[in-house]
């Protein structure tokens, strides 16, 4: 029977699974930026600095740190490209059997910012405001028991030089992922990527998928109900099934219950190449699945697929489906709060851009001590003390321990 692997020797084949490809300099930068933010928790050089603890004066570890985040030689694309290949088997076993992929839409905002590059206007969630800061794409994979893995991340700016549209920004991140999930995964987008443009995009690409509907706007859907907008749709479509929806939290398991209808051999308004709608519609044939119910609020939930919902167990899928996405968001809060990540800063846009992948990649590690040996993550979380038994979502807990047991390992270089 093989040797387990310690956490420390699997962060040193972590680091050379997604930087193998780099210039040496640039993979020691990679292992000491990541050690840096598992160990203080901070996406700011000088604590990653100070984490580091080297035999020189902060100012000169800060400086070679600095370097590195702004090097020309370091190949993010090939960091991104060897993390999916490194992730993507995981996708193929018994926790996966049809993963779906969470797609969303999320900002880092900047209050107090005035020099940092390309500052744009974003819509912050937390407070439903607008303020200064960024945008930020990220896409996880969901499996049995609320397993996730970060797939990938990455930050844009409508400000930025190469920025042309949202689209144009978060499209390619979708198109790299694809290229390594299974091709019956489900995938599941926000509301933001209601748009007739997107459906054509997923529909060329042969993906399977749900997007939350808009109910404000005058689109028409084509429908066996009649031809009306979606808020009107929600009032005719009955919801005459009971769904049970069973969510996650620790170690209880609460059970909900919603209301499901759906309508079938939906069609989406035809639109001339200048934008303008015509009164005929497209040829490609969507479903609308409704629900309602607590978890819901005053609006019915509203989500719109290319699957063939034919029976209350398919439209129940779909919800199910729809409703992983949501733990894509715990997740964001997860690296914001864990990693400090909205108070990031750097002087370039290329160390902007490439702290937000440090800190995913660091978050992806951690995911990846989950999918190991169950007993070995429960004895890292086990190491803080708090109240409580560990919890199903461990990954404040393994943050907090970690950092303590790589220590040992960072004497030498890559």
């Amino acid at each position: 029977m093989p040797r387990e692997k310690s956490i420390a020797e699997r962060f040193d084949a972590y680091v050379e699974a997604v930087g193998g490809r780099l210039y040496r300099p640039n993979r020691r930068f990679l292992r000491d930026a990541l050690f840096g933010l598992l160990e203080n928790r901070s996406s700011l050089l000088s604590n990653i600095g100070r984490a580091l603890d080297e035999p020189r004066k902060l100012i000169h570890t800060e400086k070679r740190l600095s370097r590195g985040l702004s090097s020309t030689r370091y190949d993010d694309a090939a960091v991104e490209a060897d993390y999916l290949k490194l992730v993507a088997p995981l996708l193929r076993d018994e926790r996966y059997p049809r993963p779906t992929i969470a797609v969303d839409l999320t900002d880092i905002t900047k209050p107090r910012a005035r020099k940092m590059p390309y500052l744009a206007k974003v819509h912050d969630g937390s407070r439903g405001e607008l303020g200064n800061g960024y945008d930020i794409i990220s896409v996880e994979a969901v499996g049995v028991q609320g397993r996730r893995i970060p797939l990938m991340s990455r930050l844009f700016s409508s400000k930025s030089p190469e920025y042309k549209s949202h689209s144009t920004s978060y499209m390619p991140v979708v198109r790299a992922v694809a290229q390594h999930v299974p091709k019956d995964a489900f995938w599941a987008f926000d509301i933001g990527f209601d748009s007739q443009d997107r459906f054509d995009d997923f529909n060329a690409m042969g993906l399977r998928y749900a997007v939350r509907l808009k109910f404000e706007g005058k689109r028409t859907l084509f429908t066996p109900l009649g031809n009306v907008n979606p808020s009107e749709l929600a009032t005719r479509c009955p919801r005459p099934y009971r769904h049970r929806i069973r969510r996650l939290q620790g170690r209880r398991t609460p059970i909900h219950h919603v209301e499901v209808g759906w309508v079938s051999d939906v069609y989406l308004q035809h639109y001339k190449p200048g934008g303008n709608a015509t009164k005929s519609h497209g040829a490609t044939r969507y479903s609308v699945v409704f629900a309602s119910g607590g978890l819901f609020g005053q609006k019915p939930l509203a989500i719109i697929t290319n699957e063939n919902v034919r029976t209350a167990e398919d439209a129940s899928r779909v919800v199910d489906a729809y409703l992983d996405r949501w733990g894509i968001e715990e997740a964001n809060r997860f690296v914001k709060q864990g990693f400090d990540l909205e108070d990031v800063r750097a002087l370039t846009w290329t160390g902007l851009r490439r702290m937000v992948q440090l800190v995913y990649l660091a978050y992806g590690f951690l995911a990846l001590l989950v999918h190991g040996p169950r007993m070995q993550v429960e004895r890292l979380a086990a190491t803080f003390k708090a109240f409580g038994p560990v919890p199903m979502y461990l990954y404040y807990r393994l943050l907090e321990g970690i950092g303590r047991v790589l220590r040992r390992t960072m004497d030498g270089g890559p």
